[in-house]
């Protein structure tokens, strides 16, 4: 079946379910009552990071209120770049002799680890919203006409498309080691075909960088599971080596090397040349995401035909200025004649998304 629409899910997707933005991580993470009761080696680390870095002191959660974190797009930037760059910090140094080597990358490793856990904190059970969109669109005939793109890594729309009643196979675009093994995840079959594009990862991926193979927890969010929570069970079952995540986290200078996100953002490529309309979902359409835009310029520019956008991101109380600000960024990058920007929510359209995607059909 050939598919004629892109649904785009950004950060306010899954916000509308209760996951904190980029600009709330460190707040909601620092002020949790698991943080606060609980002290680990990754959190006296990441405690130690902030006092020494900004002067942070991560102590009471009464504290934390009136105090003006950085972005995690800042922290890891800077981490990132010092990485590049081969510089360290005053007391997080790179990789030498000392017993506490490679401490800098150490902290980008608890850094993505705290995106973990705050997701799975936030989003233990909601995923309301992402079910009636999927629930909405095969009534209407439509969900395997449709691909999902989505930057998250939660599994909120991976749950919402593998639920029992919807008869469609999850196709990822690569290759789980799960295929090989019985009773466990099976190929997709190009009948109940239905492709879920995560970009920047997944919490339920594991990737073995021994075996250089990505093994599926399905329904599960492995990453926190297995290694976070249950650290014994981070061991590879061929090889015994220790798990990775694949999670791309925000920050300027984003790591795109894994083969396995290649063959992703390859498969992406390939649909949004071919799709009709692309609806954003939640997504800001920052400037640093200059991999998305890439992305999207091919689509937009690589085809006979007009793509066309909508952009669905509106919520409560949302100031005109940031509105504008917004449609200006889509506006200036993808042209103002292909635009639709609307002044719906991502609650609104999971009501009712025929009325969006039937109009360009």
């Amino acid at each position: 079946m050939t598919i004629d629409v892109a649904i785009f899910l950004g950060a306010g997707a899954s916000k509308a379910e209760g996951a904190p933005l980029q600009g709330e991580l460190f707040y909601d993470y620092f002020s949790s009552n698991e943080f606060q009761k609980n002290s680990n080696e990754m959190d006296r680390e990441l405690a130690t990071f902030f006092n020494s870095m900004f002067n942070i002191e991560i102590d009471k959660k009464e504290n934390l209120k009136n105090i003006i974190f950085p972005t995690f797009e800042e922290v890891l930037g800077m981490i990132d770049l010092g990485l590049l760059r081969k510089e360290s910090f005053k007391d997080f140094d790179l990789e030498n002799r000392a017993s506490n080597s490679g401490r800098l990358r150490t902290i980008a490793q608890h850094l993505v680890f705290l995106v973990a856990k705050t997701l799975d904190q936030k989003l233990k059970t909601s995923t309301t919203i992402h079910k009636q969109l999927v629930g909405q669109l095969l009534n209407a005939n439509l969900l395997k006409k449709t691909a999902f793109i989505s930057t998250n890594y939660d599994i909120l729309i991976d749950n919402a498309l593998t639920d029992k009643f919807h008869s469609v196979d999850l196709n990822y675009g690569v290759d789980f080691r799960n295929f090989n093994w019985p009773d466990d995840w099976k190929r997709p079959k190009l009948s109940k075909n239905v492709y879920l594009l995560k970009l920047h990862g997944s919490l339920n991926w594991l990737f073995c960088p021994t075996c250089n193979e990505l093994e599926i927890t399905p329904k599960e969010k492995g990453v926190v599971t297995k290694l976070i929570t249950n650290f014994e069970d981070a061991a590879c079952k061929e090889c015994d080596g220790i798990y990775s995540p694949i999670i791309i986290p925000p920050s300027f200078h984003k790591d795109m090397n894994n083969v396995f996100l290649g063959e992703i953002w390859n498969k992406a490529d390939n649909i949004l040349r071919k799709v009709k309309h692309i609806i954003f979902c939640g997504y800001s359409f920052p400037d640093a995401d200059i991999h998305i835009k890439y992305l999207l310029k091919r689509a937009q520019v690589n085809r006979r035909s007009q793509l066309h956008f909508t952009v669905i991101n509106h919520y409560k109380d949302k100031k005109p200025s940031i509105c504008a600000d917004e449609k200006y960024r889509y506006e200036r990058f993808l042209g103002a004649s292909s635009i639709n920007y609307t002044n719906k929510s991502f609650e609104d359209f999971a009501k009712n998304p025929f009325e969006i995607i039937s109009s360009l059909l």
